[in-house]
This record gives structure tokens, C-alpha cells and sequence, in this order.
């Protein structure tokens, strides 16, 4: 009787230690999923905030032009040259309405994409920083690169990549060099700054969550970006250097043409 007794103690500490297991999981999978959500819901403000610097000025010039048009409401030759140039500014309008609403479609498929329209967005995020810190921006895109991706999430990875290389940038002579290439089986999009490199300690475990060289930083941005990745069956590598004249780092993202996301 009392062997049976710690026998079904013993399946019972077992059933438990197993349930306290798969509830960690799912904690732990919830956690992330908040964790994503919070980091999509700050690439987007910085996209919106972005977007509205872009909308600005061509609604400010078809106002301007609007105004004048009143004015000129006689001169069938100027309001005709008027309404052109108002055409072109709703051209404009609409690429951008265009470029946002298909990053809010995504129902849980992935879609085509520019991702050199992606990469463009992103440096749009942070053009305020690049004009602010004087850094020497180089843009190397080669195209097409069309791929099957989650928009947004691409999105969050490369504005990741690029805040990492702005934050790493030497205050004389900073440079940051953001390349786009379509290969045979996939594209690759490289993010490089001349910034002082990364120790041989900190890049073995760059990826993993809560490492970080930052005051301020959580330490899961590149761990969110590896994971986003891996979801589009594609890789994220960093070449860095500490080496003088040769210093600074690169990470390359590549991705397939044809993504099972």
C-alpha cells in the first residue's frame, strides 16, 4: 500500500513538473508575441511620424496652389498649369497612401514586395538622425528585389539594423553604407557604419536576448530580428572589425526570392 501511495506521488510530481513546463512555454510565447507587438507598435509610430513628414509637403503645396487658383480664376492658361502641378502632388499622395496601406494588409500571408521601397522607408525613419549627425549616407541598390516577405516585419528589421549602426557611428567623419542586391536564389540587404567594431565576446553572442553594449538598450532588438528572419527562412550575418582603418561592422540580411513565411 505504501509503495502504490509513492508511486502516484511520484506520476504526480511528474504530471506537475510537465504541466509547470508547457505553462512556462506558453508564458514564455506570449511574452514574445508582447515583446514583437510592442516593437512593431514603435517602428510603426516612427513610420507615421515619417509618413506625415512626407504627406506634408505636397498638401501644403496643393493648398498653396488651391489658394492661388482663386486668384487666378481668370487666367484659364494659369489655372490649367496650376492643376497640373496639383496632379502631380496627388500622384505623389497616392504612392505614399499606397506603400502604407500594403504594409496593414497583411492578414497572415506573406506578400510581394520592393524591399528596396522597405529599405527606403526605413532610412525615411531615421532621416532626421542622419541629417542631425552629418553622416555620410551611401545607397547602393541594384533591383529588381522583389520577395515574398512579411512587409512590416522586414521593416522593423531593417530600421533595427540601421538604429544599431547609427548608434555605433563615430562622431568626425561618420558613414553609413546601405546596399540592396538580387541574386540568382535570394537578396541581400547589407547595413554597414565605420563605427569602432565589436569584441570577439560581444559577437558570439549578439543574437542571443538581454546582450547588449548599450546604457539604455533591453538587449532583444537583434534576438526579435534573428527570429523574424528565421520565420522568412532566411539568415542574418555580422562581419566587425576593430581593426584600425578596417574598423566598423556590416550585417547582411538575406532572403529568399521565393519565401515559405
Amino acid at each position: 500500500m505504501s509503495v502504490r501511495r509513492w508511486r502516484l506521488s511520484g506520476v504526480s510530481r511528474l504530471v506537475d513538473s510537465t504541466e509547470t513546463v508547457e505553462s512556462l512555454r506558453r508564458r514564455l510565447d506570449q511574452c514574445e508575441q508582447a515583446l514583437q507587438r510592442c516593437e512593431r507598435h514603435a517602428v510603426a509610430g516612427r513610420y507615421a511620424g515619417a509618413v506625415m513628414h512626407e504627406v506634408n509637403n505636397p498638401l501644403a503645396a496643393i493648398t498653396n496652389l488651391v489658394f492661388l487658383t482663386k486668384l487666378q480664376a481668370d487666367n484659364r492658361a494659369q489655372v490649367l498649369e496650376n492643376m497640373e502641378v496639383v496632379e502631380t502632388q496627388l500622384v505623389t499622395l497616392g504612392k505614399v497612401t499606397r506603400r502604407v496601406l500594403a504594409f496593414h494588409r497583411e492578414q497572415g500571408e506573406a506578400t510581394e514586395s520592393d524591399l528596396i521601397e522597405i529599405v527606403e522607408s526605413a532610412l525615411k525613419l531615421h532621416s532626421e538622425r542622419v541629417l542631425s549627425g552629418k553622416v555620410s549616407l551611401r545607397k547602393d541598390f541594384r533591383g529588381p528585389a522583389i520577395a515574398s516577405v512579411f512587409g512590416s516585419d522586414i521593416l522593423q528589421v531593417i530600421s533595427n539594423l540601421l538604429l544599431n549602426a547609427l548608434d555605433a557611428l563615430p562622431l568626425e567623419k561618420p558613414q553609413l553604407c546601405v546596399r540592396v542586391r538580387a541574386r540568382s536564389n535570394a537578396i541581400h540587404i547589407t547595413v554597414s557604419d565605420n563605427g569602432t567594431g565589436m569584441p570577439a565576446h560581444v559577437r558570439k553572442t549578439l543574437f542571443e536576448p538581454y546582450v547588449t553594449t548599450k546604457q539604455t538598450g533591453t538587449g532583444l532588438g537583434l534576438w526579435l530580428c534573428r527570429r523574424i528572419v528565421d520565420k522568412h527562412r532566411g539568415q542574418i550575418r555580422v562581419r566587425t572589425s576593430q581593426t584600425e582603418g578596417r574598423r566598423g561592422s556590416t550585417f547582411r540580411l538575406s532572403l529568399p526570392l521565393k519565401s515559405q513565411a
